[in-house]
Order: structure tokens, then sequence, then C-alpha cells
């Protein structure tokens, strides 16, 4: 029942066709492979054509057994002639669904959150996504290919009104170590308030008294 469950809400997720929309809380991927973090602050840079460059700092925090919060915060530096800057940041949460095994080989992390942009006018989501990927132990380090389909009502005082959306993640996490990870995603939006496809960067560190944990 789980498992139908999970393959259900992955369905929806990918059959969807409302128009598409932004990544988090601006245009860059939301960095979030299919695993609760103990503790994690991720620096992370985005490109997203129109939007602009995106320079955000995330901040992951275990908040139970399977689950964990999380609070974004950045500006972009938009190419649009009337938007020079634009400040956005947000919370989120996340729990895990389930994780790999023999018959399913793909962890399972929901998600959702409430993200707020301000520039020449204001710009609120509210996404709900599933991260699912799998990870590959390195001896040492990891690898871990993952997707991260959102699907977000999009509240925008410049763009006529609210729209449902569907935002893309096709990411990769390397674990360096256990306090280290570089991420690389390619976020699949566009939107009254986006315009084109883009791709990020980010390096996410663990306290090493925390790695233990991981």
């Amino acid at each position: 029942m789980k498992r139908l469950s999970v393959i259900a809400a992955i369905s929806i997720l990918a059959t969807a066709s409302p128009s598409p929309s932004g990544a988090q809380a601006w245009a860059y991927p939301s960095f979030q492979p299919p695993r609760i973090a103990v503790r994690e602050y991720n620096f992370g840079v985005g490109d997203a054509g129109g939007p602009g460059i995106s320079l955000v700092f995330q901040w992951r925090e275990q908040s139970g057994p399977r689950s964990q919060f999380s609070f974004d915060v950045g500006i972009a530096d938009t190419d649009r002639r009337d938007i020079d800057l634009v400040a956005f940041g947000g919370i989120g949460a996340a729990t895990r669904l389930g994780s790999a095994t023999d018959e399913v080989p793909l962890d399972f992390l929901l998600t959702g959150g409430i993200y707020l942009a301000i520039g020449d006018g204001t710009l609120l989501r509210l996404p709900v996504g599933l991260s699912l990927g799998h990870r590959f132990d390195l001896e040492g380090m990891a690898l871990t290919p993952y997707m991260h389909p959102r699907l977000s009502v999009d509240m925008c005082s410049g763009c006529g009104g609210s729209d449902l959306a569907l935002t893309l993640d096709l990411g990769l996490n390397f674990e360096v170590s256990r306090t280290l990870s570089v991420r690389g995603a390619v976020v699949l939006t566009g939107s009254d308030s986006f315009d084109g496809d883009g791709f990020g960067l980010s390096l996410a560190w663990t306290p090493p008294s925390l790695a233990r944990r991981r």
C-alpha cells in the first residue's frame, strides 16, 4: 500500500499539465537530494535566463527521525529593465517516505514550503514536491542522481494573479566526504514570472561533530 501511494504521487507529479513556473522562491534549483540532512549549510548559485543570476543560502536541519525543516534566503540580479534586484526567502519542510530497497531502489522525500520574492512586485509560491533518487556508495564518497518535480500555487502581484505551476529539477549530489557535498542541477521552468530554463551549482557543508550521524 505504501509503495502504491508513492507511485501514485510520482504519476500525478509527472503527468500534471499546468502552465510551467519557476523554482523555489525564485529561479534556482531546490538543491534537495532525497535524503534527510542532520544539519546542512548550502551555498548555491543559479542562472535562469530572464530571471538572471541568483545567489542563495539554505539551512537544513533534522527535526525528527524522518523529517527536516529548512530556510532559504538570497538575492537575484535580474535581466529585466524594470527590476534590478530581487530579494527572496522562505521556509520548507520535508518528510522521508521511503528508503531504497532491493525491490524499489529509490529514496523518496516529500517536500513542501512557502516562499516569497520581493522586487518591483511580489511573488508568493506554495510548492509541494517529491524528490527521488538512488545513492551509490563509492568507498568513502557517494553519488546520488535525483529528480525533484514540484507542483506549486504561485501568486504574483505583477503577472496576472495566481497560477498552478510545475517545476522539475534534474540533479546530481556528489558527497566528497561526510562533511562536504557538491551539487549540480538543471531546473526546467518558464511562466509569466520566469523566462527560460536554467541550472545551478552549490556547495553543502555539515559540521564535523554532526557528520558522524549521517
